[in-house]
């Protein structure tokens, strides 16, 4: 499996801003406890954001990255297992999902020390 840093960035567009914030309702309820099962699986950041330059549309876009490939795998799992356990206990959302997952090329984050 790769050493490389793997990165998640799913966007979800909601039809209307009642749904977008029955969703932000819900990350506040449910994903503290969520993020702290992928911690320990290996996530490194999980960023929830609000999308603001898309006009008068409701995106939210989740930021996700992984130690490495095996963290990606272990988090997959839990993924699964959440999103099955929520379809069955609240009521479903109808955003348009586009996920997108890569490998960190390059970090820019922190100076090199010289």
């Amino acid at each position: 499996m790769s050493k490389a840093a793997i990165i998640s960035f799913t966007l979800l567009d909601f039809p209307n801003e009642s749904e977008l914030t029955g969703f932000l309702y819900l990350v506040e309820q449910r994903y503290e406890a969520h993020a702290a099962k992928l911690r320990a699986a290996g996530m490194t950041r999980f960023y929830v954001t609000r999308i603001f330059n898309k006009g008068d549309k409701f995106t939210i876009g989740n930021w996700l990255e992984y130690r490495d490939q095996d963290a990606f795998a272990k988090c997959d799992v839990i993924w699964k297992e959440y999103m099955s356990d929520l379809i069955k206990d609240v009521p479903q959302f109808a955003p348009k999902i586009s996920s997108n997952r890569g490998i960190v090329m390059y970090d820019f984050t922190e100076a090199e020390e010289e």
